[in-house]
């Protein structure tokens, strides 16, 4: 094999020091184009490490405060168990019964986004991968064949549905995820009636649903099991009948 000088001068039928300059223009042509490129490649991988890392970070706090409210379900569990004179103890009992299970199911579904935007997010467009992720886990849950099937591949897909139908483009994907969440995970909302209650925009007219806080929402989840465990324990006593 040729010397890369003798490469030059034999190819292009040059002196050697022609050879040598043509040489010479080409390494540092190499290095200006590197130069250049290379700062966009990095400030592109910098973006989705922060993007990867903010979004770790906020579904790890989420996880927090949800395990910090089952913690204090089961706390009211085991008081309620020393009050079964209580004349409403069977309602409440049942109604804390279903919050536990809410909330578990909640744990379970934010263990396993953790996991998903841990392992497989690589850049990119955050709502996009979550909607492919949602929908992916949606159909394990479907198809598997666990005795205890806690209905968590509904949740899963009218989640990625409700990404999907969402128009803002620029909102936090991860709090509208959450806003969600806070509706039901056992018993999910049709996307289009979560979409219908909050803020939107047709692309010209802006018009205001009705906006909730994470903390309200959470009331509104409760008020609904306490509805669901009235309704569960009304559908027991006709049967007893």
């Amino acid at each position: 094999m040729l010397p890369i000088k003798a490469m030059f001068t034999h190819n292009f039928n040059l002196k050697p020091s022609a050879a040598l300059a043509l040489m010479l223009g080409c390494v540092v042509t190499g290095l200006v184009c590197g130069l250049i490129t290379c700062p966009n490649a990095t400030a592109r991988e910098s973006k989705s490490h922060q993007v990867k890392s903010d979004s770790l970070k906020y579904l790890l706090d989420l996880r927090t405060r949800e395990s910090r409210r089952l913690g204090e379900i089961n706390e009211s569990l085991t008081r309620k168990l020393d009050d079964s004179d209580d004349p409403s103890f069977d309602t409440e009992m049942l109604r804390l019964k279903m919050q536990q299970r809410e909330h578990q199911l909640r744990q379970d579904f934010l263990n396993r986004l953790i996991f998903q935007v841990d392992t497989k997010f690589r850049g990119g467009d955050l709502r996009v991968f979550l909607q492919s992720a949602l929908v992916d886990m949606a159909r394990v849950d479907a198809v598997s064949s666990a005795q205890n099937d806690s209905g968590m591949w509904k949740f899963l897909k009218y989640s990625a549905d409700a990404i999907r139908r969402l128009p803002e483009q620029k909102e936090n994907i991860l709090a509208f995820l959450e806003g969600y969440m806070n509706r039901s995970v056992s018993n999910p909302v049709p996307p289009k009636d979560y979409l219908a209650a909050r803020n939107y925009t047709n692309g010209s007219v802006s018009e205001a649903g009705q906006p909730v806080s994470a903390e309200e929402a959470g009331s509104i989840a409760d008020q609904r099991l306490q509805e669901m465990a009235k309704q569960a324990e009304a559908d027991a006593a006709t049967t007893l009948n």
